[in-house]
């Protein structure tokens, strides 16, 4: 025989974190973009920074090891990252978790602000329109994550981050120079050999063609 009446609870289960997320009915694969798809990777973490149910859903990647995607505003390499400094127990504490997670989303947080006053605190102008940087032009920590001048130049005029090493123009002769606009990453110098190699293929075309005109 049973007892029950057909009421409702006094208390409801509490709502799913992934129902309340930014997330919940788009398409799951905006969060799994091709490896080196950084614009794919940098909008999704845009709809994650502002997420009600960010946290939960870093702790879930982080608790189950998810290695694939962006979860809880975190790409592969930030979630290996505090992986390798925390254990999985130390995670499980809500408070200790989300240190983890702002520590390591702090420069995408938080961008503009601290490096901007970093910046222009340490650059001053040189001859002929370059910029210098105060002390040694190496790399230097900012909040525990290593950053050169050149790399914070780069990142601040361009809006995002540097493909592989950043060196000057070889139109700038100045060595200490960091101005952004005399600063290139890897794939703008590939970007400016692929264009001067059409620039030079399209010469090559209309002087030929120019040549068989006048022969003719």
């Amino acid at each position: 025989m049973t007892h029950y009446t057909g009421a409702v609870p006094a208390t409801q289960r509490p709502t799913d974190w992934r129902v309340q997320g930014a997330c919940a009915g788009l398409d799951p694969e905006r969060w799994f973009p091709k490896p080196g798809n950084t614009i794919a990777v940098r909008a999704a973490k845009s709809i994650c920074h502002g997420c009600p149910s960010m946290l939960q859903c870093a702790s879930h990647a982080l608790t189950r090891g998810e290695t694939d995607g962006v979860w809880g505003g975190l790409s592969e390499g930030q979630r290996t990252t505090i992986r390798k400094k925390y254990k999985i127990h130390q995670l499980e504490n809500p408070a200790r978790l989300e240190a983890a997670v702002y520590e390591a989303l702090h420069f995408e947080l938080n961008p503009t602000e601290t490096l901007r006053n970093l910046w222009d605190e340490n650059t001053y102008s040189l001859p002929d329109g370059h910029l210098g940087w105060r002390g040694a032009s190496t790399s230097f920590s900012f909040h525990g994550i290593p950053i050169t001048p050149k790399q914070l130049s780069f990142l601040l005029d361009r809006g995002h981050k540097a493909t592989g090493i950043v060196r000057r123009t070889p139109e700038c002769p100045v060595v200490e120079c960091i101005h952004p606009r005399h600063l290139l990453d890897n794939r703008e110098r590939h970007q400016r050999v692929e264009a001067a190699k059409e620039s030079a293929a399209r010469a090559a075309a209309q002087a030929q063609y120019a040549a068989e005109h006048l022969a003719s």
